[in-house]
């Protein structure tokens, strides 16, 4: 069942990004809004799950981790930092005319 699980969301990530690339800036401009929203709350569930305690880490990445080694920085926050505030910003893939806007 994980696997069928992981294989359903890799699709949908996959279509929605196909989508993005092929569909025309109508298409694009009325899917945006709800699939923005899903994707932010998406994020941030991941990312409460993955909330610091206390003392700064992670209890998810550090729990394998015996308290007198080295903290491991957590992952989910530093893809997130990587791919959200670190990485230069996404170049569009066209010019995206308002729904119902000249064509």
């Amino acid at each position: 069942m994980h696997s069928t699980a992981d294989q359903i969301v890799r699709d949908y990530l996959n279509d929605v990004d196909h989508l993005l690339q092929h569909a025309d800036a109508a298409a694009v401009a009325v899917m945006a809004p709800t699939e923005l929203e899903r994707m932010i709350h998406a994020l941030r569930a991941i990312l409460a799950r993955h909330a610091p305690n206390a003392d700064r880490r992670c209890h998810r990445c550090t729990a394998r981790w015996v308290w007198w080694r080295q903290a491991r920085p957590c992952h989910a926050w530093q893809i997130a930092h990587q791919h959200l505030v670190a990485a230069a910003p996404a170049q569009p893939t066209g010019p995206i005319l308002a729904v119902g806007g000249p064509r």
